[in-house]
């Protein structure tokens, strides 16, 4: 299991390092924006704003008061000061190699304002996951319930699917806060429905002693 989530955070990371060296700055700011057009247009304009604002504020807490943000690009891309102080090699990458160094670092924190973003907009379906949850999770103690009085067995192989579908759910959550694709925020609930089904079915099914 610890495997298999360090192979899953691997995977993860790949996707993340791959988005940042190629796709283009471009593309990014072509994706929030088409993005923002649809949470206007599933939220308002009042609360797609509210996002940003959260996201901006969280964004702005990790990595720009700290200073991370400043010192990545410091450590890849010479000051001014540095490059005259590099005697012979002051214009060396100046037109290709640090523009091009310079873009990739301008991807990757778009990125990870995106996932901010995403993130917070996730975070809006919370309430309502456990409004949901709740009937799912006492309909599958009394399917169980009733099932144990009935002398059924329950469903070793749909207690390992439905468990496989919650993680496999929770997974494509991860992943899809960085992917390089407008996300519609109506894939949220879509993906919270699934969770609360498969929790249904994974309850119902559980082994007496587990």
């Amino acid at each position: 299991m610890t495997r298999n989530l360090l192979f899953s955070l691997m995977l993860w990371l790949l996707e993340v390092i791959l988005v940042a060296s190629f796709v283009s700055d471009r593309w990014t700011r072509e994706l929030q924006r088409a993005e923002d057009r649809m949470m206007i247009g599933y939220f308002g304009a009042a609360k797609e704003s509210q996002i940003s604002h959260t996201a901006q504020r969280w964004f702005d807490r990790f990595f720009v008061s700290t200073g991370i943000r400043e010192s990545v690009f410091r450590y890849f891309i010479p000051t001014e000061r540095e490059r005259q102080m590099s005697k012979g090699f002051e214009d060396v990458g100046r037109h290709d190699l640090f523009p091009f160094i310079e873009s990739r670092l301008n991807v990757l924190w778009d990125t990870i304002f995106q996932m901010f973003k995403r993130l917070t907009t996730a975070c809006i379906w919370l309430p309502y996951l456990a409004a949901a949850l709740l009937p799912f999770v006492v309909d599958g103690l009394v399917r169980r319930k009733i099932s144990q009085t009935n002398f059924d067995y329950p469903s070793p192989m749909m207690y390992r699917y439905s468990l496989y579908l919650i993680l496999g759910a929770l997974y494509i959550l991860l992943v899809s806060l960085t992917l390089p694709f407008p996300i519609p925020p109506q894939a949220v609930p879509v993906g919270v429905f699934v969770v609360v089904y498969a929790v249904n079915v994974l309850l119902a099914n559980t082994q007496k002693r587990v």
